[in-house]
C-alpha cells in the first residue's frame, strides 16, 4: 500500500503491508527512506542492504535503488529537490551521512501531520504546501546526522573538464563520485540521453576509453594512491575499490601499470 502527497519542493510517501519497487533514478530528487515499523529491504549500488526501525537510507540523483516493505512493516520515504537538500547544509564543509537514525515514533506522527491539510486540499492550497515544506526542511535539519564531507575528487585522481555537454558532464560527475561501485552501462547512456551504441562512441571520442577501461583506470589511480600513503593490504583495497577478488585486482594492476601492487608500494617508499 502506498499513500503519497506532492508538493512543487517535496514528495511524501508511506510505504506498508507489501510493497515492492522495480529498479529505478531520480534525476531531480533526493530520497530519504526511513523505517518506522519493522525494516525495509533496500538494494542499490549493485548491492541489497536492510533498513531497520529506526533508521534510513540516503539515496542521491541519479544513484540506481529499489525498496521493497514486507507485511506488517511501515517505512516513510520523504524526497527532496537538490537545491533545497543543498540548503540543509548548516556550514559548506557539513555532508549528511547517507546512513541515518531517527526516532520512528516521532518521524510517524510528525507524517501524519505534514499530510493532513494536503490529503483533501482547498482548490488554493498554495499556502499549506508551503507550510508543510517549511515543517519538513525543519525536521530534516534538526535531526539529520552530518559529518565532514569526503573528498569527491581525490588528488590521485584527472580533474573533471567539460565536455561541453552538460548530460555527459553529469556521466562524468557520476562517475568520479560512483567509481568504487557496480556502475551499468545502460544507466550512464541514459543519464547521457543517448542508445548505447552511441554513448560508448561518444565517451570512448572523449577519453580514449571504453567506459569499463576508464572506470578500470580511476579505481587503479585510486590503488597506487592507496599503496603510496597508507599500510592497507592489497586484500583491502582491492575491496574497497569494488574489484570482485585481490585476483582480479592483480591482473588489472599489472596490466595497467606494468608492475604489482607490492612491487609499485616497495618502489614508491624507496623512492
Amino acid at each position: 500500500m502506498k499513500l503519497k502527497v506532492v508538493t512543487e519542493n517535496i514528495e511524501l510517501c508511506r510505504l506498508e503491508e507489501h510493497y515492492e519497487e522495480a529498479p529505478h533514478v531520480h534525476q531531480n530528487w533526493v530520497q530519504m527512506t526511513f523505517a518506522v515499523r519493522g525494516g525495509s529491504s533496500d538494494i542499490s549500488r549493485g548491492a541489497s542492504g536492510f533498513i531497520p526501525e529506526g533508521e534510513g537510507i540516503i539515496h542521491q540523483p541519479m544513484q540506481e535503488h529499489q525498496i521493497r516493505v514486507d507485511k506488517g512493516n511501515r517505512a516513510i520515504v520523504i524526497k527532496i529537490r537538490p537545491s533545497l537538500w543543498e540548503s540543509l547544509r548548516v556550514r559548506e564543509a557539513d555532508c549528511i551521512a547517507e546512513e541515518q537514525v531517527i526516532n520512528p515514533q516521532e518521524l510517524n506522527a510528525e507524517f501524519n501531520r505534514w499530510i493532513s491539510p494536503l490529503v483533501l486540499p482547498d482548490e488554493d492550497d498554495r499556502n499549506e504546501r508551503s507550510l508543510t515544506e517549511a515543517d519538513v526542511l525543519q525536521y530534516l535539519t534538526r535531526n539529520l546526522k552530518r559529518g565532514a564531507c569526503p573528498e569527491t575528487n581525490p588528488p590521485c585522481l584527472p580533474e573533471l573538464a567539460s565536455t561541453g555537454d552538460p548530460y555527459m558532464d553529469q556521466v562524468f560527475e557520476y562517475i568520479h563520485r560512483s567509481y568504487t561501485s557496480p556502475i551499468r552501462i545502460d544507466l550512464l547512456s541514459s543519464m547521457a540521453l543517448q542508445s548505447r551504441y552511441h554513448f560508448i562512441r561518444s565517451f570512448k571520442a572523449a577519453t580514449g576509453f571504453t567506459p569499463y577501461q576508464y572506470i578500470l583506470r580511476l579505481r587503479i589511480e585510486r590503488a597506487k594512491y592507496e599503496l603510496e600513503h597508507t599500510e592497507d593490504t592489497i586484500s583491502a583495497i582491492s575491496a574497497g575499490l569494488g574489484f570482485a577478488s585481490a585476483s582480479q585486482f592483480y591482473r588489472a594492476f599489472v596490466k595497467i601499470t606494468g608492475m604489482a601492487p607490492e612491487q609499485y608500494r616497495l618502489g614508491r617508499k624507496m623512492g
